[in-house]
């Protein structure tokens, strides 16, 4: 278990030097307008959406080990790459392949901490992947934003660096599968007639509404998420000076994460599990409310901090659930594919935070944002799972 909390570190530590300034890059290196940057991110995106899928299916046929292991280090090879790109479309690819094979690594990661705890201990297991995370991302926004400024092309390297230390340690953190795993048996679909892309793209039946409720949540929450490092950071520029407060917003967001989010997993063992979803996806949406209300930094930092708690409560929880509603053999499917909803949300949230400031307006987009978050949580509450059924058979 360990191995992979400190994989993860690495891996968000490289993350928050890249992530929250690819914007600054695309509309500074490349001269984009910001509309033109968030669609491009949206387009690089498109890869990270379906690494989730096949790598789930691969998961279950040959374990995890070997599937975060050669996306991680994939990834490092393509980040690198992208350094030399001098053409925005040629960067768009290579940038899009490393979220893929990011995209990838993640079902795998979230199956390898689940066979490794008890099912009771699952949601602290998973927050301690958050919260290696976010230690990671306490450095990252700091030192990258100097970087950023002058010498973004080691940001590259340094993300390259952190990923190749990830993949090298998932190798000694993650045990070789069986030379062939009982899940190999159920990865094709038995009845004739079913291509074999329905294994690779796997979604559960839309009768599993336990699933399908937390998933089209979670691609909301990804929509919300995705404007604090697309519109936001855009905003900032024009009234408060990003240079001056947008990585301490992250570092702040980081550090309170990382010191708080193991004892929030303990509470969060009581009450009802989708009450607490619900609860975190409300406060996204009060975040959002109150960037509507003001563009000034006192009002940033508050959002930010609600964002923060609704964090803290709601991101250990969903891949509780989908570990709880797969059937045996479907654990990485079920991750794979609540994870692509997931990503589906931050890819096109760029582009649609994107357009909605350009044609409608700050106050329009932030209430926008508001009501996809009470959506989310009408979605997520509104029903309970029923759990241990056989395949196809939970309510």
């Amino acid at each position: 278990m360990w191995a992979l909390v400190v994989a993860q570190f690495f891996y968000a530590l490289g993350d928050g030097f890249l992530y929250p300034f690819v914007v600054f890059y695309l509309t500074r290196d490349f001269h984009l307008p910001m509309a033109s940057a968030g669609l491009l991110m949206g387009l690089a995106g498109i890869g990270y959406i379906f690494g989730q899928l096949p790598a789930g299916y691969l998961t279950d046929r040959y374990g995890p080990r070997s599937v975060a292991v050669t996306a991680y280090a994939t990834a490092a090879v393509s980040i690198v790459t992208a350094s030399f790109m001098g053409n925005v479309w040629a960067w768009a690819v290579a940038y899009g392949v490393t979220l893929m094979m990011v995209g990838a690594a993640f079902p795998a990661i979230i199956h390898a901490m689940t066979a490794s705890v008890k099912p009771e201990n699952r949601t602290q297991a998973y927050s301690f992947l958050i919260l290696s995370q976010n230690a990671g991302i306490i450095v990252g926004p700091l030192v990258g934003l100097s970087l950023a400024l002058y010498q973004f092309q080691w940001i590259f390297w340094i993300d390259g660096a952190c990923l190749f230390i990830s993949s090298m340690l998932l190798i000694w953190g993650i045990p070789r599968a069986p030379a062939k795993p009982q899940a190999a048996k159920l990865s094709v679909p038995k009845r004739a007639g079913i291509p074999r892309w329905r294994s690779w793209l796997y979604f559960p039946p839309w009768k599993k509404s336990g699933f399908w409720s937390v998933a089209l949540g979670g691609t909301l929450i990804g929509i919300i998420y995705s404007q604090l490092v697309s519109t936001l950071p855009m905003e900032m520029e024009h009234t408060v000076g990003i240079l001056r407060w947008y990585g301490l917003l992250w570092a702040m967001n980081g550090a309170l994460i990382t010191v708080l989010q193991w004892p929030v997993s303990l509470v969060l063992r009581h009450w009802n599990r989708r009450l607490w979803m619900g609860l975190g996806t409300i406060l996204y949406a009060a975040a959002m409310v109150v960037l509507g209300m003001s563009a000034e930094i006192f009002l940033i930092v508050i959002a930010f901090l609600i964002v923060t708690v609704g964090e803290l409560i709601y991101e250990p929880l969903p891949p509780t659930e989908y570990a709880e509603q797969a059937p045996k053999g479907y654990g990485a499917r079920y991750q794979g594919a609540g994870s692509f909803f997931s990503a589906f949300g931050m890819v096109i949230g760029p582009v649609l935070g994107g357009v909605l400031l350009a044609d409608v307006g700050h106050l329009a987009l932030w209430l926008a944002m508001g009501a996809f978050g009470v959506i989310a949580t009408v979605l997520i509450v509104h029903k309970s799972p029923t759990y241990g059924l056989p395949s196809g058979q939970n309510t």
